[in-house]
Parts: structure tokens; sequence; C-alpha cells
């Protein structure tokens, strides 16, 4: 289940990722998104039971991500207890539908599930995002700053 209400999300966040952690992620995602039009959140989940990029996908619709002007959001979904990962783009997001595109990202936070440094890598994946996004939809962003810059967690199936 994902959580809209923040101080609920917070303790989920918490559950992976330290205050200092989520800070240097926020500081990551800033920086993602500098340079193009893309909007870049990062959901984690306790669990994801079958494809991750599909859980991805309904954590995108559910977080309210098409809500850019040219649906240009980008989600990096972290599954760090079931060591999956996926990206999912809305389609505004040139190149953002095929899946060769983000497996570097992907690969970048499963490494993180070996080596246990979830933060750096999740920052080192939104580095990848960004440059992606600078090279595919570069530009000055005039929508503006449309999605929270936040770290996202679903709540703990009880």
């Amino acid at each position: 289940m994902v959580t809209s209400h923040r101080s609920a999300s917070r303790a989920n966040v918490r559950r992976w990722l330290t205050e200092a952690e989520e800070a240097r992620v926020v500081e990551a995602l800033h920086a993602a998104e500098r340079g193009n039009s893309g909007e870049v959140r990062v959901h984690l989940a306790e669990a994801c039971p079958g494809d991750a990029l599909l859980r991805a996908k309904s954590a995108f619709e559910t977080l309210g991500m098409r809500a850019t002007r040219a649906d240009t959001g980008v989600l990096l979904f972290v599954a760090p207890k079931a060591r999956k990962v996926a990206v999912y783009a809305g389609k505004g997001v040139y190149g953002g539908d095929t899946p060769r595109t983000w497996q570097r990202v992907v690969d970048v936070v499963a490494i993180a599930a070996r080596k246990g440094n979830l933060a750096v890598r999740i920052a080192a994946a939104l580095e990848l995002i960004g440059d992606i996004l600078r090279k595919t939809m570069p530009s000055v962003d005039e929508a503006g700053n449309e999605l929270p810059d936040e770290v996202t967690a679903e709540t703990p199936e009880v």
C-alpha cells in the first residue's frame, strides 16, 4: 500500500534510510532534475511479489506522477528486502518505455542489495537518471518543480 500521509511515509522511509541518508538521496533528486524537464522520485517498498516493473507502474500512478505537464515523471522503485528494482517513466520521457534505457540504473541499485549501502547506490542511480534525462530531453524546466522532491515508502503489510 502506497502511503500518502507524510509522517507515516517518513517512518516507513526510516526502515531503510537514516535521516542523513534520506537528505543525501533528496539532494541527488534535485541534481537529477537539473538541466532537463523530467520529474524524478524514489519509492521504497517492503516487499515486491511479482514483477517489479508492474509494481513501479502502480506506484507511479498512485503517487500522481502523470500529473506533470508533459508526463515526464521518472520513478525509481526499490524493494531492498526483495532485492528488486525498476524504473518506470511517463510517456513524455523520450526512450523511457525501453527497458534497456534503464538497465544500468537498475544494476547500480541492485549492487546495494548485496553490499548494504543503499543510500549511496540510490544516489548513484539518480545521477545516471539525470544523465539520461539531460541527453534525451535537455531543457530549462519551464514548468518548474511539478512533483515533491521526496522519498516515499509503502506501509508494510500487517
